[in-house]
């Protein structure tokens, strides 16, 4: 676990979610993709993710442009994923506890009758290393790197507020009800290609129920960052 002072200093970088539009060049990013498929890694979890260098040419527009937007940072690590399923809770950290700064997801790529996919990021943060978030629940395997959560009283903000009952019905439906207890959703980004959906990548988030939606695979990128030393120093 995070020691108390960086969790102070991580909080002070928090921010609602947002969406940058135009700075993405989805047709190259999808071609990376399919011209590389051979070096995709399956997980035991399902997706498919190829890993693309953070110095990548085809990420420098979007960077730069991020880097306009917010507090200087660097990329940890940057893949593009591939699914059949609606990824369940998570946060996106890593257990040498870096200064996780903003994950950036780019949807590339739909398959389905219709489009109607939604990054729901929620108002609850995690501050002890990479999790997926299943309260309730006695025990779970199968969970590739993330450690599975299945209490939430390390988890910061719950409250017994809820989520309205459309939301659930309509896009989490994939999640068990004791998974959502003591959650709050903060916002729910439209997954638009092309765009460039912005949040804080130790809050938890989840995909939408776009099987629900007759979609049936989706192609996206995820960059996640760090806050420079510079960044540090001028919170601090």
């Amino acid at each position: 676990m995070r020691d108390s002072e960086n969790i102070k200093l991580l909080k002070k970088t928090h921010g609602a979610p947002f969406v940058v539009e135009g700075i993405v060049d989805s047709s190259a990013l999808l071609k990376y993709y399919f011209d590389n498929e051979s070096n995709v890694i399956q997980k035991n979890t399902g997706p498919k993710v190829l890993k693309i260098e953070k110095n990548h040419v085809l990420l420098k527009p979007i960077l730069q442009s991020m880097q306009e937007q917010l507090l200087p940072f660097e990329v940890r690590y940057a893949h593009f994923f591939d699914v059949t399923d609606p990824h369940i809770i998570h946060n996106d950290d890593e257990f040498e506890f870096p200064n996780s700064y903003k994950a950036f997801t780019i949807p590339l790529s739909i398959y389905g009758e219709t489009d109607d996919i939604k990054l729901v990021t929620f108002d609850q943060y995690y501050y002890g290393g990479p999790a997926k978030f299943f309260n309730g629940e006695k025990s779970i395997e199968n969970v590739y790197y993330n450690a599975p959560l299945t209490s939430y009283e390390n988890v910061q903000g719950c409250s017994d507020a809820g989520i309205q009952q459309n939301i659930i019905d309509e896009y989490l439906g994939h999640l068990s009800g004791s998974w959502l207890q003591g959650l709050t959703v903060n916002k729910m980004l439209d997954w638009t290609i092309g765009n460039v959906l912005c949040f804080d990548s130790l809050s938890l988030h989840c995909s939408s129920n776009f099987k629900s939606k007759k979609i049936h695979r989706k192609i996206g990128l995820s960059i996640f960052t760090v806050l420079t030393n510079d960044a540090v120093e001028s919170i601090i």
